[in-house]
């Protein structure tokens, strides 16, 4: 691998981004200043490098954030129906929505820094085992849909394994399924009733075109750095769940397409071809209610320039993720909540500043957008 040269260019040499620049180009790249069309799922799952999914309502209303007119039926039907998009264990070892079509390309990315290693939550399982195991899910899934249950029951007759094992396959975790679709052996199919079910993902979406792992990370490095950009090696990090130190090798594969730009003091990167579209970009004004694990919050760096640090930890918690945001003009503005009250959902919206009538009038615009989504009525509440 030759020398990393992001730190060659003095810092002063570079091209100085506003705030205001890069949140409008963030804003236009993540489909908020102006929604997607409705047929266009796929796409903006695609260009947001896929969606957070640990809870599937939450991955529906960042979709429904971006996309024009969609209910929460569209986003199964993708799923489900037209198997444009994938439900599978992907970044940072968490369930994520991913297009069909890109998730050969996440698979190869992934392969480059798995490690399949002997898990704290199964330490009883050495690693050739657990290497057994996810061999013995790919063979178990062939040409089926099986619940847990069932895999784990396939797994263990296959093996001849403990009941232990079973046990483990049966955790919500997927401490034991995860390694299987890090290798693109596994992904969800569509439930039976409360049951979650798993399919092989070759046979599930039709197709399987496998780059090389370098290629991938061409793809999705460049993607990742139109959207979330000016980003640095950090930033990679938090988004796959890396060392930095890795992260930054792993840039080296486009350094030849990166400018580096100054961010408010702060050395970033961007890619050349956006440049210029960055600059020119028109000042973006918007307010958008995102949902907790929203990828706009998520990976927005540096986070100071999100929220204040006064307001910070209302945004960020500890042990629940993000916090629903109310995004005003691409930054923090207040956090909000839904609740179910008697037939209808109350909307509680918690500013951190004065709202203008403007303001206040395009939050319940919104929240009216929500309830059609939700397929139910709208009670807006604008807390003082």
């Amino acid at each position: 691998m030759s020398k990393i040269r992001f730190d060659t260019r003095r810092l002063s040499d570079s091209m100085n981004l506003s705030k205001a620049q890069v949140n409008s180009w963030r804003l236009s790249r993540h489909h908020l200043a102006k929604q997607a069309r409705k047929g266009q799922i796929e796409k903006v799952v695609s260009d947001l490098c896929g969606v957070q999914a640990q809870v599937l309502s939450y991955a529906g209303l960042a979709i429904w954030a971006r996309v024009e007119g969609i209910a929460m039926q569209d986003v199964q039907d993708a799923l489900w129906k037209h198997r444009s998009l994938v439900k599978t264990w992907c970044m940072r070892g968490t369930l994520h929505l991913i297009p069909a079509s890109d998730l050969p390309v996440y698979v190869a990315a992934r392969k480059t820094t798995s490690v399949i290693k002997r898990d704290w939550l199964t330490p009883e399982i050495d690693v050739e085992e657990r290497k057994r195991i996810v061999g013995a899910i790919r063979d178990a899934l062939d040409g089926k849909i099986l619940t847990r249950e069932q895999l784990a029951e396939e797994v263990v007759d296959r093996l001849g394994m403990s009941a232990s094992v079973r046990k483990h396959m049966l955790s919500g975790w997927g401490n034991l399924l995860n390694p299987a679709a890090e290798q693109g052996y596994l992904c969800f199919g569509p439930s039976e009733g409360s049951k979650v079910r798993f399919v092989r993902p070759d046979q599930w979406i039709g197709r399987w075109d496998e780059p090389t792992g370098h290629d991938a990370w061409k793809m999705l490095l460049r993607r990742f750095f139109s959207t979330y950009g000016p980003a640095n090696h950090h930033d990679i990090a938090h988004w796959w769940g890396l060392r930095p130190e890795r992260a930054r090798i792993l840039m080296e594969y486009i350094a030849d397409e990166l400018e580096e730009v100054e961010f408010e003091a702060e050395k970033r990167w961007v890619r050349r071809e956006d440049v210029e579209q960055i600059v020119g970009v028109e000042r973006i004004r918007c307010v958008k209610l995102l949902p907790s694990w929203d990828c706009y919050v998520m990976f927005y760096h540096p986070r100071e320039f999100f929220v204040s640090q006064n307001y910070r930890a209302r945004v960020f918690r500890k042990l629940e993720g993000n916090a629903p945001v109310l995004l005003i003009d691409g930054v923090a503005g207040g956090v909000w909540e839904q609740r179910r009250k008697s037939g209808l959902t109350e909307v509680r919206v918690q500013p951190f500043g004065h709202l203008s009538s403007a303001q206040k009038q395009l939050v319940k615009e919104e929240a009216t957008g929500l309830g059609e989504f939700l397929g139910t009525n709208i009670e807006v509440s604008i807390l003082s």
